[in-house]
């Protein structure tokens, strides 16, 4: 401590009588600042507003809007406030009063709320903080609160330490109840003491922990991301068999200044996941711009990625600096000397790189919370090699590659004089094809490298801890994730992958989680998977059976997508039980062309898109270059390639030599497409394994009617029911204003060549009637023809909605029982036409309504209902087959063009397979039906999901009965 010389020489003249004097003085000016601060309490009262039809209360309001909307209510005779509105789930309150004006302030509130649902209640404030965004203004109250249904009118009470009063939240709110949607309110009370009997540790009440509890076979993880944690919410976790709390551990955080290491804020929340019985998922992050500390940032050490497209850079650490490594080695030796031993982590989650901390470069989206520290930053996802450390990385790789500037120069097409001259490059702008391979595959083999120096690092600090690598992503090539090659790399170390892309959906979850689970079962190790947001009530059981049917470790969720509301905290205790270790038994699998990928990034949306139609026929594992080259075929039977213009000899080659061991190899590719044409010369291997065929692709099945056609047959375009009885390039559903007096609309957008399957009464006639919208860019003197079974009835000649009615005679319809409507239509693309949408479909007009009445039909007859099926046609199927060694090769040209025709032909072929490959046995008996209805065969038994009603149904080994969960009334 600093002594000022010249206060001890006063000290020492005045005596002890001065010490008296000066001790008097003290207790005198100790007592007034103690008054004053009393009187500085004391003079901010209590605030209440009593909520209802109008609120009545000084100093507080209530705004209602947006996602904070509330309207009156009364129950039971008690008025109150509601929170409405299909996406509101907040209640916004600000402070008026004067005696609040200044912060900041250690706030205490207290919510009156009616117990009628399930789900949490929490408060998210405006925190004062040096640096304001939204992360600090959207701080997490302290105090938690569930609520079970018991239909009393509870009081709620929440710790705001610091609240700046600064109005920074929406509607200029200084904090808002955070609550299940339809929340009820009759009071809010704010007050700068605590109410009397407030407790912020709290417990949660024996009865709420009762109706949480969930019994669940132990072997997988389940945990739960969430901020600091407090005593309640952790035993509501710890009721439903949640296993561990994740949380983001940033060095930032830790060590603000250089050498000198805070850990107190982790010791109290380590202590209060000890005392609860949980476990400790650290998320361990460096490198992304708000997990370095300033101080690093500011050093000559920070080094940051720099985008190809601009020249600018983010404020990323870019992975290639050569200082950064030995700052993530002591980041990682310090924490586990902190925690390793302590006996509280489940596992930990390594954040490398990223915006967000997954193994992808720099992605988006400018702002937001992950700029809290170091403010606004470049960043879009993007080519992000231009840094100089990324060159010489770049340059290091292709001379190892290489070794002589003669060989790159002859591969690449170039002309440099030292492999000192070569810079990044765009892969668009690349000088070859091969330069642009060799390119995509260094960047990405950047990111794995950088990956096992993380794992191989943690490795070495927690020798008996798993180890989740955090990835994320698509899998496309500008992210910098394959996800395969990571799983390879880092399973020596025992480490295993968290995947953190999934959303509400199921197919969707499925297609950007299969890579990861298929290579980790491949290379025995283990996964997990992460939504990237929030998750609705739906998507809670959709996400569970995923990662069951996966044969995942772990399930991730945040903490407030299960108590969100009260449908999804159902859903979530509903599906729990079923949540365990499984391993599937998988015949089928889809070959993913990553070697195609940095040409045409296109391809993984659209086979992402075939693959989850081919999903709801059997389950299936997502393969790739590397993982057939380590055997992933052997055990399975059936192998589909899509659009692949780049295949690899050697990928060829394990494909032939598994072919002729017995598999079953069906190639779908669009019209014209290439097939293994690219960068590789591999015609002697396409002659070797395929049939040359003119079949077209809508003679390999037969569509047929099941039941008679109905004299008058209605198809509404758009609606839920149409896709079976749609063939050619229709786009999605969506809703639209192009009808008059019918606003939102069902409909879809034809593309240039599609049509509808008919219902049809062999020798009658019929009438079409079509409503459809021609826009403008569309309505042109030619085109735009109406044909049935190939004969062209009429054409779509009129701009705007229009009602197209047409005759068709008997003999155009012939004796079959499905005729086909063909349109043939002027396309357009929206961007080309206004700049601003941002469209870049293939459009044509659009359709709402299919209406078929047979002639003699009374007008106002009923509409009837037709089903449809499809046969295999084995004449022509047989044309496409090829038999090679002990297997088979279906080479089918031009049927990926109807982006549901390889599903259609798919489901028949593995349901019926005898039928096509005489003596092969059904390749998927348990399914092959689109009806949304997903099957999975584990080791279990098997398991179905229908998405239709959000069931998911067991039919376990030695099960007499199916044993089904649905969700169900709370606390039964």
């Amino acid at each position: 401590m600093y002594e000022d010389p010249g206060a001890q020489t006063v000290v020492s003249r005045v005596g002890a009588a001065g010490h008296r004097c000066c001790a008097t003085l003290y207790r005198s000016m100790a007592g007034a600042l103690l008054a004053l601060c009393c009187r500085s309490v004391l003079a901010q009262p209590v605030l209440t507003i009593e909520l209802g039809p109008e609120n009545r209360g000084p100093g507080l309001a209530v705004p209602s809007g947006g996602d904070g909307q509330n309207a009156p209510d009364t129950v039971n005779g008690v008025v109150c406030r509601r929170i409405s509105g299909e996406k509101s789930l907040y209640m916004y309150v600000t402070i008026q009063a004067p005696e609040y004006a200044a912060g900041p302030k250690d706030l205490y509130v207290v919510a009156e709320v009616l117990d009628e649902t399930c789900g949490a209640v929490q408060v998210q404030y405006d925190k004062s903080a040096p640096l304001r965004n939204v992360a600090t203004q959207y701080s997490a109250a302290k105090g938690f609160a569930l609520l079970v249904g018991g239909g009393d009118w509870r009081k709620l009470a929440f710790f705001l330490p610091e609240a700046s009063l600064m109005h920074g939240q929406n509607f200029s709110a200084d904090f808002r109840l955070c609550a299940p949607a339809g929340l009820a309110v009759r009071r809010i009370a704010v007050a700068a003491t605590p109410p009397e009997g407030f407790d912020v540790g709290g417990s949660l009440d024996p009865e709420s922990a009762r109706r949480l509890h969930v019994e669940r076979q132990a072997g997988m993880e389940l945990t739960i991301g969430t901020g600091d944690v407090q005593g309640p919410m952790c035993a509501a976790f710890k009721a439903m068999s949640v296993t561990s709390i994740e949380q983001y551990v940033d060095w930032a955080g830790i060590e603000k200044e250089q050498d000198t290491w805070d850990w107190s804020h982790w010791d109290e929340q380590v202590a209060t996941l000890d005392s609860a019985g949980l476990k400790w998922v650290p998320f361990l992050l460096v490198g992304p711009a708000y997990a370095t500390p300033l101080w690093f940032h500011k050093s000559p050490m920070s080094r940051y990625y720099r985008c190809l497209e601009h020249g600018q850079e983010s404020k990323v650490q870019s992975l290639f600096n050569p200082d950064l490594p030995k700052y993530v080695d002591r980041f990682l030796k310090a924490f586990a000397e902190r925690y390793g031993r302590k006996g509280v982590i489940e596992s930990v989650l390594l954040g490398i790189t990223g915006i967000y901390g997954e193994s992808i470069y720099p992605a988006g989206p400018e702002g937001g919370w992950t700029a809290h520290l170091t403010g606004d930053y470049h960043n879009h996802s993007g080519w992000w090699a231009g840094d100089k450390d990324a060159v010489a990385a770049l340059r290091g790789a292709m001379a190892k590659r290489y070794a002589d500037i003669a060989h790159l120069n002859q591969a690449w097409g170039t002309a440099y004089a030292s492999f000192n001259d070569i810079l990044p490059f765009h892969p668009d702008r690349a000088p070859s094809d091969r330069a642009r391979a060799d390119f995509c595959e260094w960047y990405m083999q950047a990111m794995t490298d950088w990956a096992v120096f993380w794992v191989k690092t943690t490795r070495r600090y927690f020798p008996h801890t798993e180890i989740y690598l955090c990835t994320g992503g698509s899998g496309t090539p500008v992210l910098g994730a394959d996800f395969t090659a990571q799983a390879k790399a880092i399973a020596p170390y025992g480490a295993g992958i968290r995947i953190t892309n999934e959303g509400s959906n199921y197919t969707s979850n499925f297609t950007f989680t299969r890579e990861v689970a298929t290579a980790t079962r491949l290379y025995k190790t283990f996964c997990g998977f992460e939504p990237a947001s929030s998750v609705d009530a739906s998507g809670i059981t959709a996400r569970i059976f995923n990662a069951t049917a996966s044969g995942a470790r772990q399930l991730h969720d945040y903490g407030d997508n299960p108590l969100r509301t009260g449908a999804a905290l159902q859903n979530f205790r509903a599906g729990l039980p079923l949540l365990v270790s499984r391993r599937p038994a998988l015949t089928a699998a889809v070959y993913l062309p990553r070697e195609s990928w940095p040409f045409e990034p296109e391809l993984i949306d659209r086979l992402y898109h075939t693959a989850g139609w081919l999903r709801d026929l059997t389950d299936l594992d997502f393969v790739t270059r590397c993982s057939v080259a380590d055997g992933v075929l052997e055990e399975h039977r059936l192998l589909i390639l899509g659009d692949t213009p780049v295949l690899e000899p050697e990928s060829a080659g394990k494909i032939e030599e598994w072919v002729r061991q017995g598999g079953i190899l069906v190639v779908v590719t669009g019209t014209s497409r290439p097939f293994a044409e690219r960068l590789y010369d591999n015609r002697a291997w396409r002659s070797r394994l395929f049939a040359e065929s003119a079949v077209r692709p809508g003679d390999l099945l037969e569509p047929v009617l099941n039941g008679p056609a109905p004299d008058r047959w209605v198809l509404q375009v758009g609606s839920a029911a149409d896709e079976a009885w749609l063939f050619g390039d229709w786009n999605g559903r969506e809703r639209g204003s192009e009808w008059p007096g019918l606003e939102g609309a069902a409909k879809r957008w034809s593309g240039g060549t599609c049509g509808v399957y008919l219902p049809v009464a062999p020798g009658a006639d019929y009438t079409l009637k079509v409503s459809v919208h021609v826009p403008t860019p569309a309505a042109r003197p030619a085109g735009n023809t109406v044909a049935v079974n190939g004969t062209v009835l009429g054409r779509m000649s009129e701009e705007g909605a229009c009602e197209l009615e047409l005759p068709v005679p008997a003999a155009v319809l012939g004796q079959t029982t499905v005729a086909r409507l063909e349109f043939d239509i002027n396309t357009w693309v929206p961007a080309l036409v206004d700049p601003k949408s941002g469209d870049k479909r293939k459009l044509g007009v659009a359709v709402r309504r299919i209406e078929w009445v047979r002639s003699g039909t009374a007008a106002d007859g009923p509409d009837g209902t037709a089903m449809l099926d499809f046969r295999l046609r084995p004449e022509e199927i047989g044309a496409c087959v090829k038999s090679v060694g002990k297997g088979y090769t279906l080479y089918l040209p031009g049927l990926a063009d109807d982006d549901k025709a390889p599903a259609r032909f798919l489901g028949q072929f593995i349901r019926d397979t005898g039928s096509a490959l005489p003596g092969v046995a059904a390749l998927a008996p348990e399914d092959g039906r689109l009806d949304c209805i997903y099957t999975t065969r584990t080791d279990g038994g098997v398991l179905r999901y229908d998405a239709k009603n959000g069931t998911i149904r067991e039919e376990a080994t030695g099960r007499k009965t199916p044993r089904i969960l649905r969700w169900f009334r709370f606390g039964h």
